[in-house]
């Protein structure tokens, strides 16, 4: 159980603690006010270190990509406290109308692009087939291994490309993806060196994209007219689902308090169908 005001006592600063807008099995985030500042305030669940979730290195790249202006500002840190305290930035959640479909889909395409070409220092690289491994070997006795293996199976397959590894997001769902009067990426934790065609297939399936919206964000991404790959990205689109799967059978080999939330069974019948 968190004890949310034992942690907030550890906060020296001023801090009041306001309305919570998302819980899940690796923390709790509320709005707060930190220092007069209108803020985002998250605190760690135990999962977080069973999932081997480096928090520091998530912070490192926050700071580091801070001058691209799309990620929140940190105000606070407390790695031992599992607290972390961001800037509140204005806007909704980004979603696609007819009247804003072009603009916003270039926008998305540049903003991915800069997030792409930016170059992690050697000491915060990190792999993303480190998080495969470690799925991998964690669920080594779970069952349904044909499942699992399909996915990692398929992981190996459109692996190898020989296209290089770029610094990119790994965790584009609806919720992190933040619109004002610009694009927002938020939660970085899963930040790694990954293929690039994964962010593209992880935004084409957030948003339900169909073959003009893809064309549309390969544009803003691609800045011209160059080859898209959509065999290949088919594939990525079809692992991004199989990874959601690891992830949601992961949290429950760890805590199956989460077996129902997980919804694993309607998980493994549409991936059966794949």
């Amino acid at each position: 159980m968190l004890n949310i005001q034992k942690k907030l006592n550890s906060v020296s600063e001023n801090i009041e603690l306001k309305d919570e807008i998302k819980s899940g099995p690796l923390s709790k985030i509320f709005l707060c006010n930190f220092n007069n500042i209108k803020s985002i305030i998250r605190f760690d669940l135990s999962l977080v270190s069973k999932l081997k979730i480096d928090r520091s290195n998530e912070i490192n790249i926050l700071k580091e990509i801070g001058y691209l202006n799309l990620a929140p500002n940190i105000l606070y840190t407390n790695l031992n406290k599992g607290i972390l305290i961001w800037e509140y930035i204005p806007g909704t959640e980004l979603s696609i109308t007819k009247k804003n479909h072009d603009i916003v889909l270039n926008d998305l395409g540049r903003v991915l692009k800069k997030v792409h070409q930016f170059k992690l220092p050697k000491k915060n690289t990190k792999e993303f087939n480190q998080s495969i491994s470690f799925y991998k070997n964690l669920l080594s006795n779970s069952s349904d291994q044909t499942i699992i293996n399909k996915g990692l199976t398929l992981y190996d397959e459109i692996l190898d490309d020989n296209l290089p590894n770029v610094f990119s997001h790994n965790d584009l769902n609806k919720s992190n993806l933040l619109i004002s009067n610009k694009i927002h990426f938020l939660d970085w934790e899963y930040a790694s060196m990954n293929h690039p065609y994964f962010d593209i297939a992880s935004l084409v399936v957030a948003l339900n994209l169909n073959s003009e919206g893809i064309n549309k964000l390969w544009q803003g991404y691609s800045g011209d007219s160059s080859f898209l790959d959509q065999s290949k990205l088919n594939r990525w689109i079809n692992f991004t689902y199989y990874l959601d799967y690891l992830w949601r059978r992961s949290i429950v080999e760890l805590d199956d308090s989460y077996t129902n939330s997980m919804q694993l069974d309607e998980f493994e019948s549409f991936l059966l169908k794949l």
